[in-house]
Formats: structure tokens, sequence, C-alpha cells
């Protein structure tokens, strides 16, 4: 499907199915010299699992919730180690690279924004404006770097350190290690109003900070009507119970002519049937026209429709009666484990509603199993 331009945020956190029973995962980080790294950082992607090594280099995680999720291990002065399905291996031995962090390039030529400007956009469109993501507090604001190209009018956003927020509003610490951040203006400007595009990637690892009916409140209503709630909805075919409704060009449809789901290897196969479609009138035009000196002029224009073409469109998801979004599915077969979980992440793009919830509505990638079948 096409994608859609001006509204869409793609949301790329490398994340991959998980499964639900206790395995241990245990290893050694070294350097490629095969010296052993003390107080490295090694964590299940998105999840509340991670641990730090011994002065033998040594690791060990327990975990009963992500066990095919990406293990990431991270430490000053190298380069971030992603390794997917770490749980295939008994044991992990992990080298190193040392990653040559150069002074960034000193523009000499002043931008069109002060850091203060850039930061206030940076915050928007990564931490998001819902109550969550504006109460989010960003603890090392002074190791990102933000760039703007005049040139292309893209806000760009760098760090070499994982990004610490304080999530007060949901309860969480989080780390995220930004890979990638951009966000496109259709003009020299900073206005959510002018963005044509955004995207953000990276890993992330929670500590809870707090648990209370308050903030189980919170984060439940961070998770209704975000992403993951569609796809499981879709997942669980469970449309009517979550109170979400599916329309195609402003008409209701039934999701199971556009969705069918199997059960294959323990986790849920979603299949794309069909693309959502609307029908665009052709029009035959015919002017009268009069002469006048020489010269033709139309007066007047009568249109008479000779047909229709079908052309792609997304999705449109509404959630409670209330929140709309729209989806676009650039993947037709999406798989889904017992934790909610989806993947290709990048299968399902988002507008809307969806798209405005950011790093400050993000929960770890167990929070559907806590949950499941008590709300």
């Amino acid at each position: 499907m096409k994608f859609l331009k001006n509204i869409f945020t793609i949301m790329t956190l490398l994340l991959s199915l998980s499964g639900a029973y206790s395995q241990v995962l245990e290893g050694h980080v070294y350097d490629m010299q095969n010296n052993a790294l003390q107080a490295a950082t090694v964590y299940l992607d998105g999840s509340t699992v991670a641990t730090t090594t011994d002065a033998e280099g040594y690791f060990k995680i327990n975990s009963n919730a992500a066990s095919r999720a990406t293990l990431v291990v991270s430490y000053m002065g190298y380069k971030t180690i992603r390794l997917e399905n770490p749980f295939q291996h008994k044991k992990i031995k992990v080298l190193m690279e040392e990653d040559a962090i150069s002074m960034q390039e000193v523009v000499l030529v002043k931008g069109p924004f002060t850091r203060k400007e850039m930061m206030k956009a940076f915050k928007e469109q990564f931490l998001g404006s819902t109550d969550a993501g504006s109460s989010c507090k960003i603890l090392n604001e002074d190791d990102i770097y933000l760039y703007y190209d005049i040139n292309s009018n893209t806000l760009n956003a760098t760090s070499h350190k994982p990004i610490k927020i304080k999530n007060s509003y949901l309860g969480y610490e989080v780390f995220f290690e930004l890979a990638d951040f951009n966000v496109v203006y259709r003009r020299r400007s900073l206005s959510s109003f002018s963005i044509d595009k955004s995207y953000f990637s990276g890993t992330t690892f929670y500590k809870e900070l707090s648990q209370s009916k308050k903030t189980d409140k919170r984060r439940l209503n961070s998770y209704l009507g975000s992403t993951s709630h569609f796809v499981n909805t879709i997942a669980n075919e469970s449309w009517d119970k979550e109170r979400l409704a599916l329309f195609v060009d402003g008409f209701k449809v039934d999701p199971k002519k556009y969705f069918e789901v199997s059960d294959t290897l323990g986790v849920k196969k979603i299949t794309v049937l069909k693309e959502p479609m609307k029908q665009v009138p052709i029009y035959k035009k015919e002017s009268p026209e009069i002469s006048r000196k020489g010269q033709t002029i139309t007066i007047g224009s009568q249109a008479e429709i000779t047909g229709y073409n079908e052309t792609e469109v997304p999705f449109n998801v509404l959630f409670n009666d209330k929140h709309q979004s729209l989806a676009d599915f650039t993947e037709k077969v999406i798989f889904v484990d017992e934790n909610g979980n989806y993947s290709p992440i990048y299968g399902v793009m988002v507008g809307g509603y969806m798209s405005s919830l950011k790093v400050g509505d993000m929960l770890p990638i167990d929070y559907y199993q806590t949950i499941k079948g008590k709300y």
C-alpha cells in the first residue's frame, strides 16, 4: 500500500517475537583482544530484564516473558551489539568493537533555530504530547546532538549515550539507545502542523519506579487505543470486547473480510486478505464555449460520470467511539506472540491517535501479559 505521506509516524523499536516460559541466558562480554569488560549493560530490548557484567565479563539473565526478544549489549566507548533470538544459544560470547567517536562537525553557519527550539520539537516528536509524554523528563539532555538540515528541512538527533527518561506518570525509568531520529517538514519550520513525516528507532529497557492503582490505570489507558492494542484485537478477533471498529472509506466493515487469523508455532498469524479500496469517479467534461473577437472563452462546464476507478486507502480505526486512527499494512503477514508483541514491527504504519503515542506512552514488551483478561 502506498505510504501515507504527511500523517504517518513510523516507530521502529527493533522488537522480535517472544515466548512466555522461563529460560536462562548467560555469557561473557570481551573486547576484541579478549579482555573482560566489567559493568557492560546487558538487556532484552523493550523489557524490564537487564543486568551488568561482573569483573570476569560474565552475565546471567532469567526471563519468563521475552525468550526470543533481541539481546542488547552496551558499553561506553564501544559499538552496541544486538543479537536476535539469543536463547537459541546455551552460552554467548560477545566481542565488542571500539567506537571511534569523533567530535561532532562544527557548524560555522548559524542554523535557523536555537537549540532550545529544536529540543522542544524533539521532545514533542520523541516523547509525545499526551499526558504521559508531556510529563516525561529527559535526565541527560546535554548528551543529545540536534541538527536542522536547511536543504531538506529535516530535524536530526543523535546520542552516543542512552537517553535517560524519567516517566513518573507511568512509573518507569526508560533507557533509550537512539539509533535514528529525523522529522521532515514541508517548509523551513519546526511546527507540528508542517510535518511531512517523522521517524525514530532504537532499543529500550525499563526500570520500575513505582506501582500503584493510579499507575496501573494510567498504563492501561496508554495501552488502550495504541498500535499494540489494535494488532492484538485483530489477533484475538475481539473487536466488540475491545471497543474497536474498522472502517474503509467511511463505512464500517467486517474485519474477517480483510484479515485471516490462524495459530502457528505457538503464535498468532495475521494474514491481510485484501487491501482497503475506495471508488473514485471518472468524469467526462463537456464545456460549452462561445467566441468573442476571435477568442474562445469557456463560460461553464458540466461533468458526467462515465465510470469508477479503485484506489488504495488506509484503514480507519475507531476506539471507544472517540479516538480515530489510520493504519496501513506494509507487510501481508504479521505474527503476534502471547505477550502481545508483533513482528515485523515495521509491518504496520499508523496515523492519527495511534501515531501520537510515542516513547512517553511506550510500555514493556511483557506488559500485555500482566493485563490479559483483566479488563
